[in-house]
């Protein structure tokens, strides 16, 4: 009988690269066993001011094009400013940075895209949507070895006890479930400075704060995910198509990654990888 082999043992992504819980990594060691992180002044107070004035102007340009603020009250969906680098070319700095993109490869150990920019308003005196416990991947309950999505909180503000600062409850990205009620001696209030970044795996169970101040606290959050996930909008086709000539941001909002509207475009697309990489699959399998 003729011998008929495949000409690959495989092809993907399967090897062990990195033992998390032996990373010399003091960031990396603590998503692992917390899952989540605190990253001090990587942003400055004034980059932080000039980010809280052109939220609130983007913030009314949203308004607006929903038809009041009423209607966005309607859908829960009142004071969450979305995809703020669309609007403004400013944000990009807040996830295109050289500290978290170290940090994000060796969480990810590979491809990873922006999967949302969002900026929550904590209002002064009050408690905001995401003042319930959640995940940032809401519906899932499994968990997995590794990440799959990471949040990079920006601290426009500082984050205090009184302000609304958020409440993680540790270890619970290793959870399947939520339990019925959480003990708040096993929580933990996450006080920052303005400036400093949180990294959050997107599977640990948190929430914002209520806010018994009279000043609002704002924040940016940047989602960053494995490609798989969804990501929350279509980037590639809200930027100005100037932006996406630099290869770095049009990589991280996953411009190559469009789901394709035929078969046809899907194999021009996977054709055009393999004029650039001949041995595509090869290279993958060492």
């Amino acid at each position: 009988m003729k011998n008929i082999r495949s000409k690959l043992y495989k092809y993907g992504n399967y090897s062990i690269k990195n033992d998390f819980s032996n990373s010399e990594n003091k960031y990396i060691k603590e998503l692992n066993k917390y899952g989540y992180s605190l990253v001090k002044k990587i942003f400055k107070p004034s980059e932080c001011e000039i980010a809280k004035k052109k939220i609130d102007k983007i913030y009314k340009l949203q308004i607006k094009e929903f038809g009041g603020e009423k209607n966005l009250r309607f859908i829960d969906d009142n004071d969450v400013v979305r995809a703020l680098f669309c609007y403004d070319k400013f944000f990009i700095k807040f996830f295109k940075n050289t500290k978290i993109g170290n940090l994000l490869h060796k969480c990810f150990e590979g491809k990873y895209l922006l999967n949302l920019q969002n900026a929550p308003i904590n209002r002064g005196y009050s408690a905001h949507f995401g003042s319930a416990w959640h995940r940032d991947l809401p519906f899932q309950t499994f968990v997995s070895s590794k990440p799959i999505a990471m949040n990079v909180i920006i601290c426009l503000d500082d984050f205090t006890k009184l302000n609304g600062a958020t409440f993680v409850f540790p270890k619970s990205h290793k959870l399947d479930y939520l339990p019925k009620k959480i003990n708040p001696k096993k929580t933990k209030q996450l006080i920052a400075k303005k400036g400093d970044v949180i990294f959050l795996d997107a599977m640990l169970y948190h929430r914002a704060g209520e806010n018994h101040t009279s000043q609002d606290r704002k924040l940016v959050v940047n989602m960053f995910s494995l490609p798989f996930v969804k990501q929350q909008l279509n980037y590639s086709k809200m930027l100005n198509k100037k932006l996406l000539n630099d290869k770095t941001l049009s990589k991280l909002i996953g411009e190559d990654m469009n789901v394709e509207e035929s078969v046809y475009n899907w194999r021009l697309r996977r054709r055009k990888r393999y004029i650039k990489k001949p041995n595509y699959f090869k290279k993958r399998n060492g």
